[in-house]
């Protein structure tokens, strides 16, 4: 359940690139091509969706591209996709009759180009593509890892930084995808070995066209997620960081097993019952949910608002192509109810009794996401925590890693573990 308010952006990919221009886009030299290692960081980071959206999307170029630019970015864009082995995109000359998602879509290609010309990406042979691919490869979050649920599910896992180094595992925020994650991943990898998955049932597995199955949805399952990914890295143990509605996960992963050495909990979205409050967001999006987890058909009228454009009006543009995700399908509604309305829903204060190891909790007064109260409770329930409410931040803000909040975990694990550097 991030947040969907305007705010402070967050960089992605390689860092911020230059916003396009307005003015008409003319050729360039091949000194000037916009790198492909920015289109193909943009095409890994849009990965899931595409694989997850049953239909072939389409996309724009940047407005005032040539008219040309169609022909030349579209080859440019099915190579990169054939060798990332992923679906392409159609591009098409106009966004008049897009739906939310491919307008979200064509607005991160964008800024993948920046201010280069669409055009200017016929450099592209086949070589400079294979090279750009090896490079966005090589960078977190990188390709996934096929891992398995104790269940059987298919799970997609992600793992930056070196095996020896001490594990930290990610949860995210419930039907994200990994790139909404990336900046903790990149940000951690040069001193931890740093593992992360995505929700069960909401990805395409790679064994086969659409979703896999959502064999089991109650949280016993979603936690236990959090240790399979483990056993799939060949991690014993490890300090788990939940954010948002993964801290609800996180939880319940430490009241379950002793390989949860110490918890990190970020801007946690918690059910406390009467004892703290909750956002308007938190009760509008628990009212959805209700709705779409009741069936594929009512999911499929409330999909059909998110296709409007005005969908995006509400999100941050440079992440909007991951907080759409949950909604891009009727499908992906339905599963998002149910795995995401039964984190919502379970009232964590009887597990709050169970969980006894070194706890870091994380708000800020600015959430109006994720009401920071929940995490003053949870802080004062768990027998072993520390709360630090920052002066600034909403709730996308514990996505970004930033270096007072990368500071501030290394600070916490040092105290608890002795250090987060590998022996030398």
């Amino acid at each position: 359940m991030p947040d969907t308010e305007a705010g402070p952006r967050l960089s992605q990919g390689n860092g911020p690139r230059p916003a396009p221009g307005n003015g008409p886009r003319s050729a360039q030299s091949s000194a000037d091509a916009v790198p492909l290692q920015e289109l193909a960081a943009a095409l890994l980071d849009l990965e899931p969706l595409l694989s997850a959206v049953p239909e072939r999307l389409r996309v724009t170029p940047p407005a005032g591209s040539d008219p040309g630019s169609v022909r030349v970015l579209q080859a440019a864009l099915d190579a990169l996709a054939a060798r990332l082995d992923m679906p392409g995109v159609t591009v098409v000359p106009s966004g008049d009759g897009l739906w939310s998602v491919e307008l979200a879509v064509s607005r991160r290609l964008a800024r993948a180009l920046g201010t280069a010309p669409a055009e200017a990406v016929i450099h592209a042979d086949a070589s400079a593509v294979d090279r750009a691919v090896r490079a966005v490869h090589a960078t977190p979050p990188g390709r996934p890892v096929p891992l398995r649920a104790h269940d059987g599910t298919p799970l997609r896992g992600y793992r930056a930084g070196a095996a020896d180094a001490p594990a930290v595992v990610v949860v995210m925020a419930c039907g994200m995808p990994v790139g909404l994650a990336a900046p903790w991943l990149r940000a951690l990898s040069g001193t931890c070995q740093v593992v992360t998955w995505e929700s069960r049932g909401m990805f395409a597995a790679g064994d086969g066209p659409g979703l896999p199955a959502l064999t089991g949805h109650d949280l016993a399952a979603q936690a236990a997620d959090v240790l399979a990914v483990l056993d799939g890295f060949g991690i014993g143990e490890a300090h788990v960081m939940g954010l948002c509605g993964g801290a609800a996960l996180a939880l319940a992963a430490a009241a379950a097993s002793p390989r949860v050495t110490s918890l990190s909990l970020w801007h946690g979205d918690y059910e406390l019952g009467e004892d703290a409050p909750k956002t308007p967001h938190q009760r509008d999006v628990e009212g959805l949910l209700a709705m779409a987890s009741r069936s594929p058909r009512h999911a499929e009228g409330l999909h059909r608002m998110m296709r409007r454009p005005q969908a995006l009006d509400a999100l941050r543009p440079e992440v909007a192509h991951h907080l759409l995700h949950p909604y891009a399908s009727p499908e992906l509604m339905h599963r998002y109810g149910l795995l995401n309305g039964v984190i919502m829903s379970t009232d964590y204060r009887p597990l709050l009794r169970e969980v006894r190891q070194p706890t870091l909790v994380v708000s800020s007064e600015q959430d109006t996401t994720a009401h920071p109260e929940g995490s003053v409770q949870v802080a004062e329930r768990l027998p072993c925590a520390t709360l630090r409410m920052m002066p600034h931040g909403d709730h996308l803000s514990a996505f970004g890693a930033d270096p007072g909040l990368v500071g501030l975990l290394s600070d916490f694990m040092r105290d608890i573990h002795g250090t987060t550097e590998r022996d030398t």
